[in-house]
């Protein structure tokens, strides 16, 4: 099953996948949403260093949020099922970087249990540039289908949104302050609330996107001719023509001396903007919809 490439599907079809966001039951509560992935981490939350042959990605992992999760992930790294595995996929529509495949086609998923796990999702947390997400997928019977996923992950580097993209927001009743960081920060909306964010990368952005601009194999290769060069696997899923190995994933927890640079984080002054015109916008927007002056307090 290529899970991803059907994920990437989504993302051409320009279709975001999120609910409608409502303050009423059956959907997302925009006043319950906090964005702690613009805050800054507090010292002993969990991190994950992903040593690959690029260099290194030191991710937090959102351990409170989705627990389980982060459990697998955790799991899988004390096991070395990551060590030695390669970047199975790179989608530059999508700024995505594809790992955690036992083959090289990505078809290879596993997880703590040995099978597939019901997916799980936080509404904190949202695929903003920088974010690392299980790759989940669809399975089940017709009338019983749900959310699952595995050792598949990806991370997503920078990547804007588009005027088509923001109009979808904008259709789809985004709260401003989400709009707005999008639009700030980047991202990949589609990706929301189908994969599932567990982290966020707070040193090496430089070496995701550097991945995203590795040459791949995209065209088709005949298996059966010998001077054709590369892999059906390799070419199927637009791999690098050079592999990018995952050497080693350490667990570790966050230490700010050890940073002197946070990427994906703002400055409190520069979030508190994000915040206050984020803030005023929806008002406007608020009365608008009840016809009523957003200045008035009526």
């Amino acid at each position: 099953m290529k899970a991803f490439q059907k994920a990437v599907a989504l993302l051409a079809a320009c279709i975001l996948s999120v609910p409608l966001f409502t303050g009423c039951g059956g959907g997302i509560d925009p006043s319950t949403i906090e964005y702690i992935q613009f805050e800054e981490p507090k010292e002993g939350e969990d991190i994950a260093i992903v040593d690959t042959s690029m260099g290194e990605i030191t991710i937090l992992l959102y351990t409170e949020e989705v627990p389980t999760i982060v459990q697998n992930f955790k799991d899988l790294v004390n096991r070395g099922f990551y060590d030695g595995q390669i970047i199975f996929h790179v989608e530059p529509s999508a700024g995505a970087v594809a790992t955690g495949s036992s083959t090289p086609d990505g078809n290879g998923g596993d997880s703590n249990t040995g099978k597939p796990i019901k997916a799980e999702y936080s509404t904190n947390l949202w695929p903003f540039s920088g974010s690392v997400m299980a790759l989940c997928y669809e399975a089940g019977m017709l009338w019983n289908k749900a959310n699952y996923f595995d050792s598949r992950f990806f991370f997503v580097g920078d990547i804007p949104v588009n005027d088509t993209i923001i109009s979808e927001m904008e259709e789809y009743n985004f709260p401003a302050m989400m709009k707005n960081a999008f639009i700030e920060y980047g991202g990949v909306p589609q990706f929301g609330q189908y994969h599932s964010v567990f982290g966020k990368i707070i040193s090496g952005m430089d070496v995701v996107n550097a991945i995203l601009e590795l040459p791949l194999t995209y065209e088709s290769i005949d298996p059966y001719d010998s001077s054709a060069s590369g892999t059906v696997e390799q070419t199927s899923n637009n791999r690098p023509v050079e592999d990018v190995i995952i050497n080693s994933i350490t667990l570790s927890t966050y230490d700010p001396d050890d940073y002197d640079h946070l990427d994906n984080t703002p400055t409190a002054e520069e979030l508190a903007e994000l915040e206050e015109r984020s803030e005023k916008e929806q008002a406007e927007i608020d009365a608008a919809l009840t016809g009523q002056d957003a200045g008035s307090g009526n």
